[in-house]
């Protein structure tokens, strides 16, 4: 054997312990790689709308709604022996469609790993997928997979540990199972595919209220049915698929990798949510600058609002319940006139700290949440 050789030999041998460390969370199935999904049965199953994919002994139920359980949680896609080989021409060709047009295939993607039937072609013309019933959608969308996996598998590993950022609004349920593993020293993984960003300020444009699920929007923080949470990984296990979606400039992490839960933290980005009724009080009766973002008010400041004020202090608000009131749209009592409406709801724009989301016509719009939840994760074995 050459120099050479043992060299890629050893290589390869590190990222195969490696890989074995990461596949360590709870419920992997022994010995059912991600390729036997490219034989698994798919029967409709319960009339038209559902189907069943067999696969390692097990069967997955996918339904075109929830809820349901994440159906391939115990498939071990990571395969470091894969590393370095050249990507086929078909290869090359779904990692660009996946992670640059999400609406003609990483959304099929993405919702066949959560269990659901993506839509078909006569129900959605933004898919690529042009299937006309729901057994032959659901191969299509697993072939897909399957190569998608060979492909990412194919890409190089980062020698050091890469940060990045994943934006979700996460339900309450699911946030409170991972501050019990950070308090327990316990790991936790994903499922399916993430394709999260090195560009962290592009990550909180996902935490917006227009972010928050259907059924609970506007109220999910409120009513603490869902919440902003900001992932940030710390890996030696991403992919860089960055050329493929120069705006995003995400990374790809397979599904089922175990990562330490090393911290989980409510940050702040309201400071008036946190005031008590004499500092909002205060803070309402004084005069403060626009953001630098606010470019249509620029070098403008705005306040006092003695009204409002003495509206907050009559009722003895503090700051979460101002934030409430805000919510509910009870400004109107305020009786503002056309000409001060915008600068007024502009002024109140501005005391959030996130990093604006782009609005209609591209212009910057503030990411409203009073408060985020961050989540930092790392690889189990560290990235010292």
């Amino acid at each position: 054997m050459t120099m050479t050789a043992m060299f890629m030999a050893s290589a390869v041998s590190a990222l195969v312990l490696r890989s074995a460390a990461v596949r360590t969370q709870p419920g992997i199935l022994a010995g059912c790689n991600y390729k036997a999904l490219a034989a698994a049965k798919v029967d409709r199953r319960w009339g038209a709308e559902a189907v069943e994919v067999s696969f390692c002994g097990r069967s997955a139920k996918l339904r075109k709604r929830g809820p349901v359980r994440d159906p391939f949680d115990g498939v071990e896609w990571w395969d470091a022996s894969q590393q370095g080989e050249k990507l086929t021409g078909q290869e090359s060709e779904t990692l660009k469609n996946h992670v640059g047009s999400y609406w003609r295939y990483g959304r099929s993607v993405v919702q066949l790993g959560r269990g659901l039937l993506p839509p078909l072609y006569s129900e959605d013309y933004n898919t690529d997928f042009k299937d006309k019933d729901y057994v032959s959608l659901a191969r299509s969308v697993l072939d897909f997979t399957v190569t998608l996996g060979d492909a990412a598998n194919k890409l190089p590993a980062p020698k050091t540990c890469v940060d990045s950022w994943l934006s979700v609004w996460l339900p309450s349920e699911k946030l409170q199972a991972l501050r019990a593993k950070a308090a327990n020293g316990e790991t936790t993984s994903f499922s399916w595919f993430q394709s999260p960003t090195t560009d962290e300020d592009h990550s909180y444009m996902f935490l917006s209220d227009n972010n928050q699920p259907s059924h609970c929007s506007p109220y999910c923080q409120w009513r603490s049915f869902s919440f902003p949470v900001q992932f940030h990984f710390r890996t030696r296990h991403s992919k860089d698929v960055a050329k493929y979606d120069d705006k995003e400039k995400p990374v790809l992490i397979l599904p089922n990798l175990a990562f330490k839960v090393l911290d989980v933290s409510e940050v702040i980005t309201d400071p008036l949510y946190v005031m008590s009724s004499a500092e909002l009080v205060e803070w309402l009766n004084e005069t403060h600058p626009y953001r630098n973002w606010q470019y249509e008010r620029a070098g403008q400041s705005f306040g006092p609002y003695p009204r409002l004020a003495q509206a907050v202090q009559d009722r003895g608000m503090d700051g979460q319940g101002f934030s409430a009131w805000e919510v509910d749209g009870k400004y109107d009592m305020l009786h503002l006139e056309g000409a001060e409406y915008r600068p007024f709801f502009d002024a109140l724009a501005s005391r959030f700290e996130m990093p604006p989301r782009a609005g209609r016509f591209g212009t910057p719009v503030a990411n409203q949440a009073p408060y985020i939840i961050k989540v930092k994760l790392e690889d189990t074995e560290g990235c010292a």
